[in-house]
């Protein structure tokens, strides 16, 4: 209700959604209305995307910025988030096969699914023709998009999450026990 509410009341919630996370894309609806292009650039969509546009998509605030490694390793600030929010990405070198990333996921999401705030990533499924899409928040996901192909991009899967008391060891520790074929690095 933006186009309601008074201007010191927008820019005060701005702020604080800004604080509480700055990589989060952000649209303001004005008589509920929101720019079709925002809604449809939230994730990679098309079975066409390209390595730039899954750079982007993985990068914290939705531009790529490769020089800084905008989606590696830790990417909370000092003041980004609380003291349990995490942010991290995984890498993995190996391709995965669907049954042993499927497993993953599933014991993820059953034994800490509230906890998991965002995951999304790009995976090397072994047969897929290209990377698989993967997105989702606790207990659901979106159903995996295969890309079309891999278009010289880097093969290596990368997930990205960000979660509630829930560090990145216990996540690396899970996919090592399903049985994935490489240890998580990044």
């Amino acid at each position: 209700k933006s186009d309601i509410a008074p201007p010191a009341a927008v820019a005060a919630l701005e702020e604080r959604l800004q604080r509480m996370n700055p990589y989060a894309a952000r649209a303001v609806a004005i008589n509920g209305e929101v720019d079709v292009a925002f809604l449809r650039d939230v994730g990679p969509r098309s079975t066409r995307a390209t390595p730039r546009d899954l750079d982007r998509w993985l990068a914290p605030s939705g531009e790529a910025r490769p020089a800084e490694g905008a989606y590696l390793g830790e990417r909370v600030r000092a003041g980004a988030h609380d003291a349990s929010i995490r942010s991290f990405c995984l890498w993995f070198d190996k391709p995965f096969t669907w049954d042993t990333f499927s497993a993953a996921v599933q014991v993820l999401t059953s034994l800490r699914g509230p906890d998991l705030l965002r995951v999304k990533g790009v995976v090397h499924v072994a047969g897929e023709p290209g990377p698989v899409v993967v997105q989702g928040a606790q207990h659901v996901f979106h159903p995996p998009v295969t890309l079309e192909a891999w278009s010289g991009m880097d093969r290596r899967s990368r997930i990205v999450f960000i979660t509630r008391n829930l560090s990145r060891e216990s996540i690396e520790a899970l996919f090592a026990a399903i049985g994935t074929l490489a240890a998580p690095h990044g």
